[in-house]
C-alpha cells in the first residue's frame, strides 16, 4: 500500500511520463521507437492497492496519453479532443488495473518490496505468463474500443509502426493487432528486465535473472519475422490506371455562404480543366465534400455538367447526395418519408451521367449524425453540426475498366479494417479513400489519419489511392509504401492547392491474404483469451473474499 505523498507523486510522474512517451510515438513527432518502451515507467512504478485506486492510476496514464494524442480534435470546437480523451482513457485504465491484478495473482511481489503494476515474479514461467496475459488484455481492449459505441479504432499501439516495412508485412496475417501485441511484449519484457536489474543493485547481486523475459521477447520477435517473410508477394501488375488528383485545399466551416460555394466550385473545376488536357487521365478524382453542396443542387450540377462536356473524362467525386429512399412515395407535395442525405462517392461518365454511387456506411458520430438525436434535440442544437446523414448499406464497387474494380472509403471509414476488407472480399483490385481533413486545419489530425490507410493497403495487399481536400493526397502501394505525396517541393508543405497525376499499377490477380479471408481474427482471439483470463482472476478474487469472510465469521460461529 502506498503511504505518504512521495510514493503517490512518484507514481503520478511515472504514469504521466508513459502517457506522454506513448503519445510521442504518433504524429506530429512520430518517434516510433518509443512504442517499444513507452509503458516501462508505468509498469515499474509501485502501484496502489485496491481495484478502484488502480483504475484511477491507470486512468491518469490513459488520459495524459489520449488528451495529447487527440488534441487536434479541438480544432472543431467544444473541446472535442478532451471529451473524447475522457472516454478513450477508460481502456488504458482497465488494462493497468487488470495487469496489476494479474501480477498479484501470480504473487509477483517479492517479500519486503512494494508491489508494482507489473513486478518481477519469482519463477520463469510466471514471468512469461504475466507478459502474455497483459498483452492479451491490451489487444483485447483495443478490439473492444474498435466497435463499442460504433467504434473508435484510432491510433492502436501498432499504428505507430507504420514506417516499418517488416512489421507491415505481418499485418496481412494478423492486422494491426499483431504489431500491438508485439509492442506490448516488448514493453513488459523490458520492464521486467529493468526490475530484475534494480533488484540486483539493491541487494548487491542479481539474485533473479532477467533471462526469461528477454527470451520471451526474442521468441516473439522471431515469430514476427518468420510471419513477415511468409507474407504473400503481389504479382507483377497487369494493368495501370492513370488518375488525376485534384486537391483544392478549401477551408471548412459549418455554415457556408454563396460566395464560399462559388469559390470552391471555381477552384475544383478550374484546376481540373487546366490539368486534364496535359495529363490525359483515365479518371479524375475529387475528395470528399470537395464542394459544400449536394450534387443535385442546380448551380453545382450545371457547373459539373459544363466541366464534363469540356474534359470528356470520368470523374469520381465525394459529395452530399439527397434522394428518396426506394420505398418512398410522392404525395403530390413532398416525399414521404422525406429525402435522405447521404455522404457519397459518385462516379460520373464522360457525358456527365451517374454511373454508380457508394453511400458511406460508417458515419462519424456527432459529425455526421448525433446518436439518439431524435430523443435529445438539445444535444443536436449544442453540437451544431447541422447534419443528420443516412448510412449506406451496400459495399458498391466502381468499374474503372477491364478487371479494375475499386472500393472507396469515405473519410473516417479507412480507420475501420473491416470496410476495406469487405471491398476486397467483393473483388476490389484497388482501394480508394476520399477524405476532407480540412476540418482540423494544419494539425496532426490529417497525418494520423493518413497512416491508417497504410495498414488497409498492407493488410489486403492492394494499392490504395488517397484523395484529400487539404493534404496527404498520395498513392500507397500494396506493401504499405507511400509514393507521390502531393506537396510543395520548395517549402515541403503538404497543405497546398494543386494537382498531380498518378499511374497506379494494378494486379488483376492479387493474392487473398489471411486477413482478407478471416478478418480481425487475431484481435478476436486475444479478446477471447483476455475474457478467460479475466474470469479466472474474478473467480480467484471471489474465492479469496469468501475465505476472508469465513475467517472473520468463524470465531463468532464456534
Amino acid at each position: 500500500m502506498l503511504t505518504g505523498w512521495r510514493p503517490v507523486v512518484s507514481l503520478g510522474v511515472c504514469l504521466a511520463a508513459s502517457g506522454l512517451l506513448l503519445s510521442a510515438s504518433y504524429a506530429p513527432l512520430e518517434w516510433d521507437w518509443l512504442g517499444w518502451c513507452a509503458l516501462v515507467p508505468a509498469l515499474v512504478a509501485a502501484a496502489p492497492c485496491g481495484g478502484l485506486r488502480r483504475l484511477l492510476a491507470g486512468y491518469l496514464l490513459g488520459f495524459v496519453y489520449c488528451v495529447t494524442n487527440l488534441f487536434w480534435l479541438n480544432e472543431i470546437g467544444f473541446a472535442a479532443g478532451v471529451l473524447l480523451a475522457i472516454y478513450c482513457a477508460c481502456f488504458p485504465a482497465a488494462w493497468y488495473a487488470l495487469t496489476a491484478a494479474l501480477a498479484g495473482a501470480l504473487r509477483a511481489s517479492p517479500a519486503g518490496e512494494p508491489p508494482s503494476a507489473l513486478c518481477r515474479v519469482p519463477t520463469g514461467w510466471r514471468q512469461s505468463a504475466l507478459i502474455l496475459g497483459s498483452s492479451l488484455f491490451w489487444v483485447g481492449l483495443e478490439w473492444l474500443r474498435s466497435w463499442l459505441f460504433t467504434g473508435f479504432p484510432w491510433n492502436d499501439l501498432g499504428i505507430s509502426q507504420w514506417q516499418r516495412p517488416a512489421l507491415l508485412s505481418l499485418t496481412c496475417f494478423t492486422g494491426v493487432a499483431g504489431i500491438s501485441a508485439l509492442l506490448m511484449v516488448s514493453n513488459l519484457a523490458l520492464a521486467q528486465v529493468a526490475l530484475t536489474w534494480w533488484h540486483g543493485v539493491r541487494h548487491g547481486s542479481p539474485r533473479r535473472s532477467g533471462r526469461v523475459p528477454a527470451v520471451t521477447l526474442g521468441l516473439a520477435l522471431v515469430l514476427a519475422m518468420v510471419a513477415a517473410m511468409m507474407a504473400p508477394t503481389v504479382p507483377a501488375p497487369e494493368a495501370s490506371l492513370r488518375v488525376l488528383a485534384v486537391q483544392g485545399n478549401i477551408p471548412q466551416c459549418r455554415v457556408w455562404t454563396e460566395e464560399q460555394f462559388d469559390e470552391a466550385v471555381a477552384v475544383y473545376t478550374g484546376l481540373t480543366a487546366q490539368a486534364v488536357p496535359v495529363a490525359r487521365p483515365d479518371l479524375v478524382v475529387w475528395p470528399e465534400s470537395a464542394v459544400p453542396a449536394p450534387l443535385g443542387y442546380g448551380p453545382f450540377r450545371r457547373r459539373v455538367d459544363a466541366l464534363m462536356a469540356e474534359i470528356q473524362t470520368p470523374l469520381l467525386l465525394g459529395a452530399l447526395d439527397s434522394r428518396a429512399l426506394p420505398d418512398a412515395r410522392w404525395t403530390g407535395a413532398e416525399w414521404e418519408p422525406p429525402l435522405q442525405d447521404f455522404n457519397a462517392a459518385i462516379l460520373l461518365a464522360p457525358d456527365g451521367s451517374t454511373v454508380e454511387t457508394y453511400d458511406k456506411i460508417h458515419r462519424v458520430p456527432f459529425g455526421e449524425y448525433v446518436p439518439f438525436g431524435r430523443y435529445l434535440p438539445w444535444l443536436v442544437d449544442w453540437i451544431g453540426m447541422g447534419r443528420d446523414l443516412t448510412p449506406g448499406s451496400e459495399y458498391t464497387l466502381f468499374d474503372l475498366g477491364p478487371g479494375l474494380l475499386a472500393g472507396a472509403n469515405i473519410c473516417f471509414e479507412d480507420v475501420f479494417p473491416e470496410i476495406s476488407r469487405n471491398f476486397v472480399r467483393r473483388g476490389a483490385t484497388l482501394l480508394l479513400t476520399l477524405t476532407n481533413d480540412a476540418w482540423y486545419a494544419e494539425s496532426a489530425g490529417s497525418r494520423q489519419h493518413l497512416v491508417h490507410a497504410v495498414f488497409r493497403a498492407a493488410e489486403n495487399r492492394r494499392p490504395l489511392f488517397r484523395s484529400g481536400n487539404n493534404s496527404d493526397t498520395c498513392l500507397i502501394l500494396p506493401d504499405g509504401r507511400i509514393e507521390g505525396l502531393l506537396y510543395d517541393p520548395e517549402t515541403g508543405r503538404r497543405f497546398i492547392r494543386g494537382t498531380r497525376v498518378y499511374d497506379i499499377p494494378i494486379s488483376l490477380t492479387p493474392p487473398e491474404t489471411l486477413f482478407t479471408r478471416l478478418g480481425n481474427w487475431f484481435a478476436r482471439a486475444c479478446a477471447a483469451g483476455a475474457i478467460l483470463l479475466g474470469l479466472w482472476l474474478f473467480r480467484r478474487h471471489w474465492r479469496a473474499c469468501a475465505r476472508r469472510r469465513e475467517a472473520i465469521l468463524k470465531p463468532h460461529l464456534s
